[in-house]
């Protein structure tokens, strides 16, 4: 048997206890049973009561309950060894064969009036290596309850009779990769190189040919990895990049002559670039200890890695293959007796994404420090392009091997938890982005029509009890004055909304605005493939001025930035809501694939097309028209969009800043997109959420050659503005 293989085993000591406690309760010779020794004169009605008691507990085998199988053993069994003892025997043998199920059947039974045997057969249904069928003999004493189980070790297999055990020696299957949409890989299993920076050990006359050559290794500038050097204590490690030893072998020579360059071999699953898509990727773990017994059913040894997020953990059946490896019976002394069983394992699956990874990583790029959300989705199929939660996090740290523990610790102590998708799973009020199903609401209510007009002042007092107020207030602006309702979308006046909310529950139709959020894919898990948050909408507001709030997107509305970019994604291909799908497609290493994407329609937004029209003309006017919430954000940006601003009021600290909307440039050779886009407790959402979906955009039209100007925390594209330290005294 190879050195390699790692052996998973029936604990020879436990066996070899058990053979010393039943020694004296074994019915017959272990290594010769003979059915019929003992039976003096056979007793046919003994023998039908005997043999219901097998298979009872054969039963009960089936469903694994110990506790009943050991119920039905004689007393002097049961003084023989505890449940315990029983149960890990038992559960013992099943991981061991990596059992699925068993299937007993009595054979035959010969009883007399104190002492029966029951032959029976069992088929153990293996996960690794099949059916194996065993027959052996059940012994039976009377006790003053009736017939009861002499237990012994070859009531399992008649082969451990003699003191024998079960040994697996596993062989691992290769784990799939995972891609992108145009073939580059995310995430492998191989070779690879940790390379980052010890500030304190680097020699000053070294620096730029440092920073130069990491530069060309890494997503990083020789100025940006300056800037972070300078910020890092002199004794910490600072992670720049993991490569394949592949990529890393024209670099490796120059960088080991460079002063406070660490370099770390390490073979384990490996995330390109520092962990692309993180959140939508995921990473691996060790198997947890409540879940160790169904994966080792599974025939996964116990110091294996699972995936443990992500589409890691979502497609571990498909990544990780299936296990194979030889069942051998040992003998007591340790030797091999026979080889029972075997199969060859059977690699992984690769996944192929529908991300795009340049995309993907100059959005990741351009968040710096926010706590943020951004998801581009293909409007006409639902599939997502990128998804990304800021801050993101290196899933590479996650492994052992890693030179930097810190770098995984301060993971779980950031206060902006770096390991929380925000795309899926943060739950946020969407503030004024939310009148676009208000508008829809009034429109299908029937009590307002496009033209209907309403004058916009500073403030409106609503529900006969309380004064609201208009975002131009805190501003210092002019009041919008009188508008349509579509230039109330446009101008995001929140009296105009007030006044559909209240009208609304005034009217009797308190679950509407409810209702036609629910129809928008809000308040609901979209089907997506990894972990997301259902978000909240109040079946009813309850009172008017509840409704009032619920209008403009405050009260108890919550949303993930995924379930909003699904929304626009809707409104841009015509109101189909289609699943959102992170995976394109999934194959084994030769021939076909085992999984091909189709859009996935979930439904119809509940509304007209003269409602669908009135909305797309509304969004339009935000970022074409000059009075539009979005215009000056979008101005100049080539490719013509719609979209909605917003900002959204938090119980503590600044306001969330929104902003969502869609491409409209029906380019035949690329599919228009969908971009929803929040950044947590920044303020206004045409001031710092709109420029982010331009830059989604422009990237996205020109194939990531134009990042259309900058970010309010940007000195330059993609490196964030850094404060000059004071030198100390």
């Amino acid at each position: 048997m190879s050195s390699d293989h790692q052996r998973v085993h029936f604990t020879a000591s436990l066996f070899l206890v058990l053979m010393v406690l039943l020694a004296a309760c074994a019915p017959v010779n272990p290594t010769a049973p003979q059915p019929t020794a003992r039976i003096r004169q056979a007793d046919a009605a003994a023998a039908a009561a005997a043999q219901t008691v097998v298979a009872d507990f054969l039963q009960a085998w089936e469903a694994e309950d110990y506790p009943a199988m050991y119920g039905s053993l004689s007393s002097l069994s049961q003084d023989a060894f505890s449940l315990n003892e029983f149960t890990d025997v038992y559960q013992s043998i099943a991981n061991t064969l990596t059992l699925q199920s068993i299937q007993g059947d009595v054979l035959s039974a010969l009883a007399d009036e104190s002492y029966a045997e029951v032959a029976y057969r069992v088929d153990f249904e293996t996960r690794l290596v099949g059916t194996l069928r065993r027959e052996t003999v059940a012994a039976l004493v009377r006790e003053a309850d009736g017939w009861r189980i002499q237990w012994e070790i070859g009531m399992l297999m008649p082969e451990l009779r003699d003191g024998g055990w079960l040994e697996f020696v596993h062989q691992l299957p290769s784990r799939g990769r995972i891609f992108d949409r145009s073939g580059a890989p995310l995430a492998a299993y191989e070779s690879a190189i940790a390379i980052g920076l010890v500030p304190g050990e680097m020699r000053p006359e070294q620096a730029d040919q440092v920073y130069q050559t990491l530069a060309e290794i890494s997503f990083y500038n020789p100025e940006s990895l300056a800037r972070q050097v300078e910020s890092t204590p002199a004794d910490w490690y600072l992670p720049v990049v993991s490569l394949t030893q592949a990529a890393a072998a024209p670099h490796i020579e120059a960088l080991r002559g460079l002063s406070g360059v660490r370099i770390t071999e390490f073979r384990s699953r490996f995330y390109v670039d520092g962990g692309v898509a993180p959140h939508a990727v995921g990473y691996m773990l060790f198997i947890p200890e409540e879940q160790l017994e169904e994966y080792t059913r599974l025939g996964y040894q116990q110091d294996e890695r699972i995936g443990a997020a992500g589409l890691e953990a979502a497609f571990e059946t498909e990544l990780a293959g299936v296990h194979g490896g030889s069942l051998y019976l040992m003998s007591r002394g340790g030797e091999i007796q026979s080889l029972l069983a075997a199969s060859d394992p059977v690699p992984g699956q690769s996944i192929t994404t529908t991300l795009d990874k340049r995309l993907q990583m100059q959005l990741q790029a351009s968040l710096g420090d926010q706590r943020a959300a951004v998801v581009v989705m293909e409007a006409d199929t639902g599939r997502v392009l990128a998804l990304v939660s800021n801050p993101h996090f290196d899933p590479n740290a996650f492994d052992l091997t890693e030179i930097d523990r810190s770098l995984l610790e301060s993971y779980f102590t950031n206060p902006d938890q770096p390991l929380f998708n925000r795309a899926t799973q943060g739950q946020y009020p969407l503030g004024s982005v939310f009148k676009v199903i208000s508008m829809s609401a009034g429109l299908e209510s029937g009590l307002y029509r496009s033209g209907s007009s309403l004058y916009c002042g500073h403030s409106m007092w609503v529900c006969d009890s309380v004064t609201l107020y208009d975002w131009t207030l805190g501003y210092g602006v002019a009041p919008s004055g009188e508008l349509n309702l579509l230039e109330g979308l446009m101008r995001s006046c929140n009296p105009w909304f007030y006044y559909i909310g209240e009208n609304l529950f005034t009217d009797g139709m308190d679950g509407l605005l409810s209702n036609m959020a629910f129809g928008f894919g809000l308040g609901a898990r979209t089907g997506i493939d990894i972990p997301e948050a259902a978000g909240n909408i109040p079946e009813m507001a309850g009172t008017c001025v509840n409704s009032a709030q619920i209008a403009i997107g405050q009260g108890e509305v919550l949303v993930t930035p995924l379930q909003v970019a699904s929304l626009f994604a809707a409104l841009a291909n015509g109101g189909t809501l289609y699943r959102p799908a992170l995976v394109e497609s999934i194959r084994p290493g030769s021939g076909e694939s085992s999984f091909e994407f189709s859009p996935d329609p979930l439904g119809q937004l509940p509304i007209s097309q003269e409602t669908l029209a009135a909305v797309a003309e509304a969004l339009r006017m935000v970022v074409e028209e000059m009075r539009g919430t979005g215009y000056w954000a979008m101005e100049g940006l080539t490719v013509p969009v719609s979209g909605k601003t917003g900002t959204a009021q938090t119980p503590t600290g600044n306001s969330h800043a929104w902003f969502a909307g869609y491409s409209r440039a029906n380019d035949p050779d690329r599919p228009d997109i969908a971009v929803a886009v929040i950044i947590e407790n920044s303020g206004e959402g045409s001031v710092m959420a709109a420029p982010v979906f331009r830059r989604a955009i422009s990237l996205y039209f020109s194939d990531g050659a134009d990042p259309a100007g900058l970010m309010p925390w940007e000195t330059e594209p993609y490196v964030p503005y850094q404060p000059e330290v004071e030198p100390d005294e």
